[in-house]
């Protein structure tokens, strides 16, 4: 199957000793893809962000690498307060 590396879901193509993110985000996707095809979507260079990364926590399984803020509201649930009714 292969280490692959993911940042903020889309995988990371390593060609050489640089690393190019590309627009693909479906594990099926990807695997079905030889490296030919895989060369053609290449993106933005983002060597220095993944080797950084890389760096922090190590690599030892598959990774994908969160760094934008999350858009979901984090919800916090309140207690109700309950009233005791006298007579």
């Amino acid at each position: 199957m292969g280490l692959y590396i993911r940042l903020n879901n889309k995988f990371v193509y390593k060609k050489g000793k640089k690393y190019y993110l590309t627009p693909i985000s479906k594990v099926k996707e990807w695997t079905t893809m030889n490296k030919k095809q895989k060369e053609r979507v290449m993106g933005n260079d983002v060597t220095s962000k993944i080797k950084a990364l890389l760096k922090k926590h190590g690599s030892k399984s598959n990774m994908n690498f969160m760094t934008k803020p999350s858009k979901k509201r984090i919800r916090t649930q309140r207690k109700s307060k309950s009233f005791k009714g006298g007579s």
